[in-house]
């Protein structure tokens, strides 16, 4: 069990990483990111302690998702150990594909378009969670 949580957090690191890289992207390509910020933001509160902030909350939120997807690839593993679709686990790989491609489709519907900057999220945490989390999970 400890060993699924220990991968979990390491994928979500990692996951948390990818995020943030493309995160910082988006906010250097684009220059008035501060302006339309600081119409959301309450008056006085500059964006810069709001980005700061991300920086520092968006990797352990990720190992926390990372610590909750290892202990469901913990279930799955033990009620359907099956291997395929290249994983130690095919039920947990194929959960995530879908929830990859549910969440994927929503965010197509909201946002009219997809740029390859979702795209690279998105193939990162199928990648990430679907593959390498039974793989380090099954290093026991």
């Amino acid at each position: 069990m400890l060993t699924d949580i220990l991968a979990g957090i390491v994928c979500g690191l990692l996951m948390g990483t990818v995020f943030l890289g493309v995160g910082i992207y988006i906010l250097i390509s684009n220059r008035d990111i501060y302006d339309r910020l600081g119409k959301f933001l309450p008056q006085g509160l500059s964006p810069a302690p709001v980005m700061l902030f991300l920086v520092i909350a968006v990797p352990p939120a990720w190992a926390l998702f990372g610590v909750i997807t290892g202990l469901l690839y913990r279930l799955a593993d033990e009620s359907s150990p099956n291997a395929g679709l290249g994983s130690s686990n095919f039920a947990f790989t194929l959960a995530i594909l879908c929830f990859t491609a549910l969440v994927t489709l929503i965010l197509l519907l909201i946002r009219k378009r997809l740029v390859w900057l979702g795209l690279i999220v998105t193939i990162a945490f199928a990648g990430i969670f679907g593959w390498l989390l039974p793989l380090l999970a099954s290093w026991r």
